[in-house]
Protein backbone atom coordinates (compact mmCIF):
# COMPACT_ATOMS: atom_id res chain seq x y z
CA UNK A 1 0.00 0.00 0.00
CA UNK A 2 1.05 3.26 -0.24
CA UNK A 3 2.61 5.22 3.05
CA UNK A 4 -0.87 6.75 4.04
CA UNK A 5 -3.43 4.69 5.78
CA UNK A 6 -6.35 3.96 3.58
CA UNK A 7 -9.41 3.96 5.74
CA UNK A 8 -11.71 1.58 5.13
CA UNK A 9 -16.03 1.91 5.40
CA UNK A 10 -19.13 -0.64 4.42
CA UNK A 11 -22.05 -0.17 2.86
CA UNK A 12 -24.92 -1.30 4.94
CA UNK A 13 -27.50 -3.39 3.37
CA UNK A 14 -30.53 -0.75 3.81
CA UNK A 15 -32.02 -2.22 0.83
CA UNK A 16 -31.51 -6.15 1.54
CA UNK A 17 -33.51 -6.01 4.76
CA UNK A 18 -36.43 -5.22 3.53
CA UNK A 19 -37.01 -8.52 1.29
CA UNK A 20 -38.34 -10.57 3.46
CA UNK A 21 -40.22 -13.68 3.04
CA UNK A 22 -43.44 -12.61 5.09
CA UNK A 23 -43.92 -10.22 7.94
CA UNK A 24 -41.98 -6.89 8.42
CA UNK A 25 -38.55 -6.20 7.66
CA UNK A 26 -36.28 -7.35 10.00
CA UNK A 27 -33.72 -4.45 10.49
CA UNK A 28 -31.84 -5.84 13.28
CA UNK A 29 -28.83 -6.58 10.71
CA UNK A 30 -28.47 -3.06 10.00
CA UNK A 31 -27.45 -2.09 13.83
CA UNK A 32 -25.51 -5.62 14.11
CA UNK A 33 -23.28 -4.65 11.32
CA UNK A 34 -22.71 -1.15 12.05
CA UNK A 35 -22.15 -2.11 15.65
CA UNK A 36 -19.57 -5.12 14.64
CA UNK A 37 -18.14 -2.38 11.85
CA UNK A 38 -17.20 0.02 14.82
CA UNK A 39 -15.79 -2.61 17.21
CA UNK A 40 -13.43 -3.70 14.37
CA UNK A 41 -11.98 0.02 13.98
CA UNK A 42 -13.68 0.27 10.42
CA UNK A 43 -13.77 4.31 9.42
CA UNK A 44 -17.55 4.42 8.53
CA UNK A 45 -20.93 2.98 7.83
CA UNK A 46 -22.91 4.27 4.91
CA UNK A 47 -26.52 3.95 3.56
CA UNK A 48 -27.51 3.94 -0.25
CA UNK A 49 -30.64 6.40 -0.54
CA UNK A 50 -33.56 6.11 -3.10
CA UNK A 51 -37.62 6.82 -2.42
CA UNK A 52 -39.17 4.38 -5.21
CA UNK A 53 -36.32 3.38 -7.70
CA UNK A 54 -34.46 0.67 -5.71
CA UNK A 55 -36.20 0.40 -2.21
CA UNK A 56 -34.37 0.92 0.38
CA UNK A 57 -34.93 2.59 4.20
CA UNK A 58 -35.05 6.47 4.07
CA UNK A 59 -31.25 7.15 4.66
CA UNK A 60 -30.87 9.96 6.54
CA UNK A 61 -34.33 8.22 9.00
CA UNK A 62 -31.66 5.54 9.25
CA UNK A 63 -28.57 7.20 10.16
CA UNK A 64 -30.34 9.34 12.83
CA UNK A 65 -31.19 5.65 13.85
CA UNK A 66 -27.78 4.25 13.52
CA UNK A 67 -26.21 7.73 15.26
CA UNK A 68 -28.17 6.33 18.82
CA UNK A 69 -26.74 2.74 18.25
CA UNK A 70 -23.19 3.70 17.92
CA UNK A 71 -20.87 6.09 19.39
CA UNK A 72 -17.50 6.97 17.58
CA UNK A 73 -17.74 5.37 13.92
CA UNK A 74 -18.66 8.12 11.15
CA UNK A 75 -22.04 7.56 9.71
CA UNK A 76 -22.14 8.49 5.75
CA UNK A 77 -24.62 8.26 2.85
CA UNK A 78 -23.50 7.07 -0.84
CA UNK A 79 -25.18 8.44 -1.89
CA UNK A 80 -27.73 11.18 -1.48
CA UNK A 81 -30.09 11.57 -4.10
CA UNK A 82 -30.29 15.63 -2.78
CA UNK A 83 -31.89 16.88 -5.80
CA UNK A 84 -35.14 15.61 -4.83
CA UNK A 85 -35.30 17.54 -1.64
CA UNK A 86 -35.31 21.29 -1.07
CA UNK A 87 -31.94 22.27 0.26
CA UNK A 88 -33.37 24.44 3.63
CA UNK A 89 -34.79 21.18 4.42
CA UNK A 90 -31.72 19.35 3.71
CA UNK A 91 -29.62 21.38 5.48
CA UNK A 92 -32.27 21.34 8.69
CA UNK A 93 -32.39 17.53 8.69
CA UNK A 94 -28.62 16.95 8.62
CA UNK A 95 -27.57 19.59 10.68
CA UNK A 96 -30.05 17.85 13.56
CA UNK A 97 -28.27 14.74 12.52
CA UNK A 98 -24.94 15.77 13.21
CA UNK A 99 -26.05 17.32 16.75
CA UNK A 100 -27.29 13.86 17.71
CA UNK A 101 -24.34 11.86 16.64
CA UNK A 102 -22.12 14.32 18.22
CA UNK A 103 -20.38 15.44 15.27
CA UNK A 104 -20.23 11.87 12.55
CA UNK A 105 -22.19 12.77 9.59
CA UNK A 106 -20.59 12.87 6.28
CA UNK A 107 -23.30 13.75 3.50
CA UNK A 108 -22.33 12.02 0.10
CA UNK A 109 -24.01 13.20 -2.68
CA UNK A 110 -24.41 12.61 -6.09
CA UNK A 111 -26.99 13.05 -9.21
CA UNK A 112 -27.70 9.86 -9.85
CA UNK A 113 -26.83 7.37 -13.48
CA UNK A 114 -28.66 8.92 -16.07
CA UNK A 115 -30.10 7.13 -18.92
CA UNK A 116 -31.88 4.86 -16.53
CA UNK A 117 -36.13 5.22 -17.08
CA UNK A 118 -36.69 3.86 -13.70
CA UNK A 119 -34.61 6.42 -12.11
CA UNK A 120 -36.03 9.48 -14.12
CA UNK A 121 -39.39 8.21 -13.20
CA UNK A 122 -38.12 8.41 -9.42
CA UNK A 123 -37.85 12.19 -10.21
CA UNK A 124 -40.65 12.89 -12.17
CA UNK A 125 -42.89 11.22 -9.53
CA UNK A 126 -41.08 13.42 -6.78
CA UNK A 127 -41.89 16.59 -8.50
CA UNK A 128 -38.24 17.06 -9.78
CA UNK A 129 -37.58 16.89 -13.34
CA UNK A 130 -34.73 14.67 -14.37
CA UNK A 131 -32.88 16.44 -16.45
CA UNK A 132 -32.39 19.21 -13.85
CA UNK A 133 -31.12 17.18 -11.18
CA UNK A 134 -27.18 18.54 -11.61
CA UNK A 135 -27.90 22.26 -12.02
CA UNK A 136 -30.30 21.66 -8.44
CA UNK A 137 -27.10 19.70 -6.79
CA UNK A 138 -25.05 21.95 -7.68
CA UNK A 139 -27.37 25.07 -6.10
CA UNK A 140 -28.52 23.07 -3.51
CA UNK A 141 -24.68 22.79 -2.00
CA UNK A 142 -23.62 25.82 -2.11
CA UNK A 143 -26.73 26.49 -0.28
CA UNK A 144 -26.15 24.58 2.42
CA UNK A 145 -23.22 25.30 3.17
CA UNK A 146 -23.94 28.68 3.72
CA UNK A 147 -26.97 27.46 5.72
CA UNK A 148 -24.75 25.69 8.29
CA UNK A 149 -22.14 28.91 8.69
CA UNK A 150 -24.09 31.72 8.16
CA UNK A 151 -27.48 33.72 9.05
CA UNK A 152 -29.52 34.38 7.57
CA UNK A 153 -29.16 33.77 4.30
CA UNK A 154 -30.76 35.08 1.24
CA UNK A 155 -30.90 33.79 -2.46
CA UNK A 156 -32.35 34.41 -6.03
CA UNK A 157 -31.02 30.73 -7.00
CA UNK A 158 -33.33 30.01 -9.59
CA UNK A 159 -34.79 26.57 -8.00
CA UNK A 160 -34.28 27.74 -4.45
CA UNK A 161 -34.58 31.26 -3.75
CA UNK A 162 -34.91 32.04 0.28
CA UNK A 163 -35.13 35.03 2.20
CA UNK A 164 -33.74 35.89 5.46
CA UNK A 165 -32.98 32.26 6.82
CA UNK A 166 -31.65 31.37 9.88
CA UNK A 167 -31.33 28.11 10.50
CA UNK A 168 -30.89 26.77 13.76
CA UNK A 169 -29.36 23.91 15.13
CA UNK A 170 -26.09 24.47 13.23
CA UNK A 171 -23.51 21.34 12.53
CA UNK A 172 -21.65 20.36 15.63
CA UNK A 173 -18.48 20.32 12.96
CA UNK A 174 -16.79 23.17 12.41
CA UNK A 175 -17.32 24.95 8.72
CA UNK A 176 -20.39 22.50 8.58
CA UNK A 177 -20.92 19.16 7.39
CA UNK A 178 -18.13 17.49 5.40
CA UNK A 179 -19.76 17.33 1.85
CA UNK A 180 -18.18 14.26 0.04
CA UNK A 181 -19.26 14.23 -4.25
CA UNK A 182 -19.88 11.57 -6.23
CA UNK A 183 -19.03 11.71 -10.24
CA UNK A 184 -17.53 9.20 -12.94
CA UNK A 185 -16.45 11.04 -15.76
CA UNK A 186 -19.04 13.24 -16.21
CA UNK A 187 -17.73 16.83 -17.15
CA UNK A 188 -20.56 19.00 -15.23
CA UNK A 189 -20.59 16.47 -11.87
CA UNK A 190 -16.45 16.81 -12.32
CA UNK A 191 -16.57 20.21 -11.94
CA UNK A 192 -19.13 20.02 -9.18
CA UNK A 193 -16.43 18.01 -7.18
CA UNK A 194 -14.33 21.01 -7.89
CA UNK A 195 -16.21 23.60 -6.97
CA UNK A 196 -17.85 22.45 -3.74
CA UNK A 197 -16.23 18.88 -2.43
CA UNK A 198 -14.34 18.01 0.64
CA UNK A 199 -13.92 14.67 -1.24
CA UNK A 200 -14.98 13.10 -4.48
CA UNK A 201 -16.80 9.43 -4.43
CA UNK A 202 -16.06 7.75 -7.13
CA UNK A 203 -16.56 4.04 -9.02
CA UNK A 204 -14.42 4.51 -12.04
CA UNK A 205 -13.80 0.71 -13.40
CA UNK A 206 -10.31 1.59 -14.59
CA UNK A 207 -7.34 3.36 -12.93
CA UNK A 208 -6.81 5.43 -16.17
CA UNK A 209 -9.90 6.54 -16.21
CA UNK A 210 -9.21 7.29 -12.31
CA UNK A 211 -6.66 9.37 -13.38
CA UNK A 212 -8.16 11.18 -16.31
CA UNK A 213 -11.26 12.23 -13.68
CA UNK A 214 -8.82 13.46 -11.01
CA UNK A 215 -6.60 15.35 -13.47
CA UNK A 216 -10.01 17.31 -14.60
CA UNK A 217 -10.90 18.00 -11.31
CA UNK A 218 -7.41 19.28 -10.50
CA UNK A 219 -7.80 21.92 -13.24
CA UNK A 220 -11.06 22.90 -12.58
CA UNK A 221 -10.34 23.64 -8.61
CA UNK A 222 -7.33 25.28 -9.85
CA UNK A 223 -9.26 28.11 -12.32
CA UNK A 224 -11.52 28.57 -9.14
CA UNK A 225 -8.16 29.42 -6.97
CA UNK A 226 -8.55 26.21 -5.20
CA UNK A 227 -6.10 24.36 -3.66
CA UNK A 228 -7.38 20.67 -4.94
CA UNK A 229 -5.15 18.54 -2.44
CA UNK A 230 -8.17 19.71 -0.04
CA UNK A 231 -10.18 17.40 -1.95
CA UNK A 232 -10.55 13.76 -0.23
CA UNK A 233 -10.62 10.51 -2.75
CA UNK A 234 -13.27 8.03 -1.54
CA UNK A 235 -13.38 5.21 -4.02
CA UNK A 236 -17.03 3.25 -3.85
CA UNK A 237 -15.94 -0.96 -4.42
CA UNK A 238 -18.24 -3.45 -4.86
CA UNK A 239 -16.56 -6.37 -3.55
CA UNK A 240 -16.78 -10.07 -2.57
CA UNK A 241 -13.82 -11.34 -0.73
CA UNK A 242 -13.00 -15.70 0.09
CA UNK A 243 -9.98 -17.41 0.44
CA UNK A 244 -11.39 -19.40 -2.48
CA UNK A 245 -11.45 -16.47 -5.10
CA UNK A 246 -12.90 -18.37 -7.62
CA UNK A 247 -15.48 -19.23 -5.27
CA UNK A 248 -16.01 -15.34 -4.92
CA UNK A 249 -15.94 -14.59 -8.50
CA UNK A 250 -18.79 -17.14 -8.70
CA UNK A 251 -20.70 -15.62 -5.93
CA UNK A 252 -20.39 -12.23 -6.40
CA UNK A 253 -21.56 -12.67 -10.35
CA UNK A 254 -24.37 -14.07 -9.04
CA UNK A 255 -24.93 -11.81 -6.72
CA UNK A 256 -24.95 -9.04 -9.24
CA UNK A 257 -27.22 -10.94 -11.60
CA UNK A 258 -29.61 -11.49 -9.04
CA UNK A 259 -29.68 -7.81 -7.96
CA UNK A 260 -29.55 -6.08 -11.13
CA UNK A 261 -31.45 -8.92 -13.26
CA UNK A 262 -28.96 -8.59 -15.97
CA UNK A 263 -25.96 -10.35 -17.14
CA UNK A 264 -23.06 -9.56 -14.77
CA UNK A 265 -20.71 -8.48 -17.20
CA UNK A 266 -22.36 -5.76 -18.36
CA UNK A 267 -22.79 -4.00 -14.53
CA UNK A 268 -18.97 -4.47 -14.28
CA UNK A 269 -18.91 -2.57 -17.32
CA UNK A 270 -20.69 0.37 -15.17
CA UNK A 271 -19.25 -0.31 -11.61
CA UNK A 272 -15.43 -1.08 -10.68
CA UNK A 273 -16.43 -4.35 -9.02
CA UNK A 274 -13.54 -7.08 -7.22
CA UNK A 275 -14.46 -10.15 -6.50
CA UNK A 276 -11.67 -12.96 -5.19
CA UNK A 277 -8.99 -13.37 -2.42
CA UNK A 278 -8.07 -11.08 0.52
CA UNK A 279 -4.78 -10.78 -1.63
CA UNK A 280 -6.68 -10.01 -4.91
CA UNK A 281 -9.16 -7.62 -4.05
CA UNK A 282 -5.95 -5.80 -1.57
CA UNK A 283 -4.15 -5.36 -4.73
CA UNK A 284 -7.11 -3.84 -6.72
CA UNK A 285 -7.29 -1.43 -3.78
CA UNK A 286 -3.69 -0.45 -3.53
CA UNK A 287 -4.08 0.25 -7.34
CA UNK A 288 -6.23 3.26 -6.54
CA UNK A 289 -4.29 3.64 -3.67
CA UNK A 290 -1.73 5.16 -5.47
CA UNK A 291 -3.17 7.48 -7.24
CA UNK A 292 -4.92 9.09 -4.13
CA UNK A 293 -7.87 7.04 -2.40
CA UNK A 294 -7.97 7.38 0.85
CA UNK A 295 -11.01 5.75 2.23
CA UNK A 296 -12.75 3.13 0.12
CA UNK A 297 -16.60 2.17 0.96
CA UNK A 298 -17.17 -1.23 0.37
CA UNK A 299 -20.43 -3.07 -0.48
CA UNK A 300 -20.28 -6.68 -0.32
CA UNK A 301 -22.14 -8.01 -2.98
CA UNK A 302 -23.23 -11.02 -1.26
CA UNK A 303 -26.38 -12.49 0.31
CA UNK A 304 -23.92 -13.53 3.36
CA UNK A 305 -23.07 -9.84 4.49
CA UNK A 306 -21.79 -10.45 7.96
CA UNK A 307 -19.77 -13.56 6.63
CA UNK A 308 -18.15 -10.66 4.17
CA UNK A 309 -17.83 -8.81 6.91
CA UNK A 310 -15.66 -10.95 9.31
CA UNK A 311 -13.24 -12.12 6.11
CA UNK A 312 -12.52 -8.73 5.56
CA UNK A 313 -12.18 -7.98 8.88
CA UNK A 314 -9.88 -10.48 9.56
CA UNK A 315 -7.84 -10.41 6.36
CA UNK A 316 -8.11 -6.56 4.90
CA UNK A 317 -8.50 -4.19 7.25
CA UNK A 318 -4.50 -4.73 9.45
CA UNK A 319 -3.31 -4.90 5.89
CA UNK A 320 -4.53 -1.15 5.03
Amino acid sequence: MSDERVQLGVLLPTRGVLFADHGPPDVSPIFRMAAKAEEAGYHSVWVGDSVTAKPRLEALTTLGALSARTSRIQLGTAVYLAALRHPLIVAHAVASLDVLSTGRIILGVGAGRGGRSILSQEFENCGIPFMERGPRITELLDACRRLWTQTPVSSEGPYYPMTDVALEPRPVQAGGIPLWVSSNWVKQGLRRVAKHGDAWITNVTSLDAYQQCWSFIQAEAEKIGRDPQHIHHCLYLTVNVHPDGDQARRDGRQFLESYYKKPAASVEEDLVCVFGSPAEVLERINGYAQLGTRTVIIRFASPNQFEQLDICTAEMLSQL
